[in-house]
């Protein structure tokens, strides 16, 4: 049988983290066994133990590949904080919502890292990365909440860190919800009216 090579090798490894990924979210990481992915990922056993030691070796792997798009709209809202701080925040929230929610990908990692984090507890250095991640991205509405305040945008009582906080409790409120109303204009309409009024309360 030929060696494969590094480029396959790589596909391999892709494979089982999209399928494990997939099945991750779905089922959670106690309900799906190593050989399950390998089975769906069209690889042997073994292969899954060439890639990844272990279980938790595999969840981390998964943390460390994948990733929400904050950063990436951060950097693409920040271009408009100098006009007008509170729009670009609101669009920025707006679309981090929109996107995980019509992205499969980004819906996966939501909910396995997020929704069902409570089944991650027990996976060694995990609790820091997700702890990393819940500060980067209060920092980054931070500085939105920030301009505000130097745009007289918010009211003298509002601290903008427990804010920024708050709001990405929001995001993950929204993302939540959205068992419960699936109609992609409903759905439109809430995200847009619950930031909106969220914002308005930074204003009294």
């Amino acid at each position: 049988m030929a060696r494969r090579t590094p480029e396959e090798a790589e596909q391999t490894r892709k494979t089982l983290l999209e399928t494990a990924l997939a099945l991750y979210a779905e089922h959670g990481i106690y309900s799906v066994s190593l050989k399950r992915i390998a089975a769906e990922s069209g690889v042997t056993h073994g292969a899954v133990y060439w890639h990844f030691k272990s279980r938790d070796d595999l969840v981390l792997s998964l943390k460390e590949h994948y990733t929400l798009p904050f950063a990436e709209h951060y950097f693409e809202h920040l271009q408009a904080i100098d006009q007008n701080a509170l729009k670009a925040l609101k669009n920025l929230l707006i679309d981090i919502v929109t996107q995980i929610e019509a992205n499969t990908h980004y819906h996966q990692i939501y909910t396995l890292f997020h929704k069902r984090s409570c089944e991650l507890s027990q996976v060694p250095h995990l609790e820091p990365l997700l702890q990393q991640d819940w500060q980067t991205w209060t920092d980054y509405i931070n500085k939105f909440l920030k301009q505000a305040r130097k745009q007289k945008q918010l009211s003298k009582s509002t601290k903008e860190q427990p804010y920024a906080e708050l709001l990405l409790c929001l995001i993950f409120g929204l993302l939540d919800s959205s068992h419960y109303q699936p109609k992609p204009a409903d759905r439109k309409t809430l995200i847009r009216q619950s930031v909106q009024r969220a914002l308005d309360g930074l204003r009294h």
